[in-house]
């Protein structure tokens, strides 16, 4: 997963965004408010274009036919945070493509060890995981107040000791255990060698260099932050729909000419903003179709990014050092 925190973080944002947006469905603006826990899971899943409308679908169906169950509020909020994961790469990974230097979607197979992935240098790989760091580094920084807003705490980003260290590898063994105990509810005894084979090339491989994360939030580069658009490209603070969001998040006076450029305009002034933009115009789309006013939902990932998140690439290219 690249920038798990940009994901969380435009994930809650658009969450705050959506409670005043009257044209999201009212179910989705209920779901997405008291499914926290499951959306996030969506946040942080892949494939959305073969699973989200399907699934949307039947929650549809069962909602108008038997009212409200847990199963489908579930399955709701799974799909409301699939749209935000999106919109979060259709905009992100254009931009970490030209901060970079390679395409992103490679990058990230080569630092898997995926097979036939083509080989980069170890300088290309570092650049990778450095630009990914300042990018999460920022968005703990400001989304998150700096660990004092959940899911995190001010531990989140803490120096490690090496009796952490310790902890964090027993933690990391713990959730890949999870992840074996997930492959199958039965293995397959008469051919155990091959059940085996077959788990150990689905379970995705740790890449990312954690300390890394640590360490370019407690101790960032200037320069880097310039060379890499980090509060330019990436998150300007000025940004709109940043602004908005940040207000909503500190209960702070909402002026009305910012929501009309945030939900009528729908300007976007920088990577993490057009997230937000992307985020809001995919529920609107669920919306739609929601409400059987379509029955395609349209909500396309990085294969297809937005005009807009491609000229942002482009800004990020011509930044200094990019």
């Amino acid at each position: 997963m690249s920038d798990m925190l940009t994901h969380f973080a435009s994930f809650d944002d658009c969450r705050r965004l959506a409670l005043l947006d009257a044209t999201i469905a009212p179910e989705f603006r209920a779901v997405i408010e008291y499914g926290q826990d499951f959306a996030r899971l969506g946040t942080l899943s892949f494939g959305g274009k073969t699973w989200m409308e399907p699934i949307l679908r039947s929650a549809r169906e069962h909602w108008a036919g038997v009212g409200r169950s847990g199963k489908y509020e579930r399955n709701l909020a799974f799909v409301l945070g699939g749209l935000i994961h999106q919109a979060c790469d259709g905009a992100m990974k254009p931009i970490l493509s030209a901060a970079v230097g390679a395409d992103w979607n490679i990058m990230q197979a080569v630092m898997q060890k995926t097979p036939d992935a083509i080989s980069r240098r170890d300088e290309q790989i570092a650049r990778t995981q450095e630009v990914s760091a300042y990018f999460d580094a920022e968005v703990f920084r400001e989304v998150y107040l700096q660990g004092q807003a959940n899911p995190f705490n001010q531990f989140f980003m803490a120096e490690v000791s090496d009796a952490g260290r310790g902890f964090e590898a027993v933690i990391r063994a713990m959730f890949q255990r999870s992840l074996l105990s997930a492959h199958t509810l039965k293995p397959d005894s008469a051919n155990m060698e091959e059940w085996l084979d077959n788990l150990f090339e689905r379970v995705q491989p740790y890449y990312l260099d954690v300390d890394l994360w640590v360490s370019v939030y407690q101790r960032p580069d200037p320069a880097k932050i310039e060379a890499y658009g980090v509060r330019t490209t990436f998150y300007n603070a000025d940004d709109p729909s940043i602004r908005l969001a940040r207000a909503l998040q500190t209960d702070r006076p909402i002026d009305i000419s910012l929501r009309k450029t945030v939900y009528q305009d729908g300007v976007s002034t920088c990577g993490y903003g057009e997230i937000l933009q992307l985020g809001l115009r995919y529920l609107r789309n669920a919306s739609a179709f929601w409400r059987g006013e379509t029955e395609t939902l349209v909500a396309p990932n990085y294969e297809t990014p937005p005009e807009v998140a491609a000229r942002h690439a482009a800004q990020a290219t011509a930044q200094p050092g990019a």
